[in-house]
C-alpha cells in the first residue's frame, strides 16, 4: 500500500481558548483529512526533544497488537475507532455522540506497511492507517488538535518540514477563568493556586514556542478575532495553507453533522460571540492580579493589555 502524503496541520493553544471551535471548522474541507478527536503524537515528541526522536522510533513494536495497544493507550492518534462523545465529564453541557464507520481490518492492514525510519515516515504510516480505517481518501493535510499550549505544534514543526501549525490564543484572564469555572461545574480537579501557577507558566512557554518557530510555517489566531470575524479569519488561513476557501470553514461540524460546541456554561451552536463576551466568574481579584502581573508580556504581545 502506498503511504499518504498528507502533511500535518496541527491546531493547538491553551485549554478553553477555542481549539475545538477552530478544529471543527476544518471538518469537511475537500483538502483536509479531519481525524475526529485529539491526538498527542507530537506532544510526546516535543517532551522527548526533537533531537531524541530516535528513542520514540526505536521503541515502536514490530508486532501489530502491542503497537496498536500503545497508540490507543496513550492516544498517540485520535481514537477514531470509538464513537465521539460530548458530555459533562468532557467539559460540555451538550450531550452528543457521533459514530463514524470504522474498519479495524483495513486499519491494521495499512498499519502493517512500514515506511522510512523517520518521524515523517511514521506520520505517513499512521495517517494512512487512520484514513484506511475511516474509509477516507488522502488529502493535502491531515488535521489534528492538541490543546497543549503549543507543544504539539513545536513537536511537528521541529520534526517534519512540511508541517504547518495554527496556535489559537485567548486572553489568559478569560481562558484561565473559564478553565477554573468549568472544572467547578463538573466537579473535576479544581484549579487551585498550584495549578493556576502551572497554567500561567504554560502560557509563558507557549509564547516562547511561537517566537522561535519558523514564521512561514505557523500562524496565530486570536479567539476573539475568530468569533468576531470568522469569514476574514478563515479566508486568511485558507490562503496561507494554499487550500480553497469553502463554506464549511464557516460552519463547525463533526463528520459533516452540526456541531453544538464544547461549553461547560451554556449550549452553543455554530460560531457565537457570547463566550468571548462572558464576564470573569471564578478568578478572585488576587488571582486576576497574579495573571496580569506574570502574563503582562503575553498580553501586550497579543494585544490584550
Amino acid at each position: 500500500m502506498e503511504l499518504t502524503d498528507c502533511r500535518p496541520l496541527i491546531i493547538s493553544g491553551a485549554p478553553r481558548s477555542g481549539t475545538s471551535l477552530l478544529y471543527n471548522l476544518f471538518d469537511g474541507h475537500s483538502q483536509v483529512a479531519w481525524l475526529v478527536d485529539e491526538g498527542f503524537l507530537f506532544e510526546y515528541l516535543d517532551d522527548l526533544g526533537t533531537d531524541a526522536t530516535d528513542i520514540f522510533l526505536d521503541a515502536l513494536p514490530a508486532d501489530i497488537d502491542p503497537l496498536v495497544a500503545g497508540l490507543r493507550d496513550k492516544q498517540v492518534m485520535p481514537p477514531a475507532h470509538l464513537a465521539y462523545q460530548q458530555s459533562k465529564e468532557r467539559g460540555s453541557v451538550s450531550e452528543v455522540e457521533i459514530e463514524a464507520p470504522w474498519d479495524e481490518d483495513a486499519f491494521r492492514a495499512a498499519l502493517a506497511e512500514s515506511g522510512e525510519a523517520s518521524v515523517a515516515g511514521l506520520w505517513r504510516r499512521l495517517v494512512t492507517a487512520w484514513l484506511a480505517g475511516m474509509g477516507e481518501p488522502s488529502k493535502s493535510f491531515a488535521c489534528m488538535k492538541s490543546p497543549d499550549y503549543g507543544k504539539s505544534a513545536a513537536g511537528a514543526l521541529g520534526t517534519i518540514q512540511e508541517s504547518r501549525a495554527i496556535i489559537i490564543f485567548r486572553d489568559p484572564l478569560y481562558a484561565i477563568d473559564s478553565l477554573k469555572r468549568s472544572r467547578e461545574l463538573r466537579g473535576d480537579k479544581l484549579l487551585t493556586w498550584p495549578l493556576i501557577a502551572q497554567n500561567i507558566r504554560s502560557f509563558q512557554r507557549m509564547q516562547g514556542r511561537v517566537e522561535v518557530a519558523d514564521p512561514d510555517r505557523i500562524r496565530t489566531v486570536r479567539y476573539e478575532d475568530l468569533v468576531a470575524d470568522p469569514g476574514g479569519t478563515m479566508k486568511s488561513l485558507a490562503s496561507w495553507l494554499d487550500i480553497p476557501f469553502e463554506l464549511c470553514l464557516l460552519e463547525p461540524t463533526m463528520r459533516g453533522k452540526s456541531w453544538p460546541g464544547i461549553s461547560s456554561f451554556i449550549a452553543t451552536k455554530g460560531i457565537e460571540t457570547g463566550p468571548a463576551n462572558r464576564s470573569i466568574q471564578a478568578l478572585t481579584g488576587d488571582e486576576q492580579d497574579l495573571v496580569r502581573n506574570h502574563l503582562s508580556a503575553f498580553r501586550r504581545a497579543f494585544d490584550y493589555d
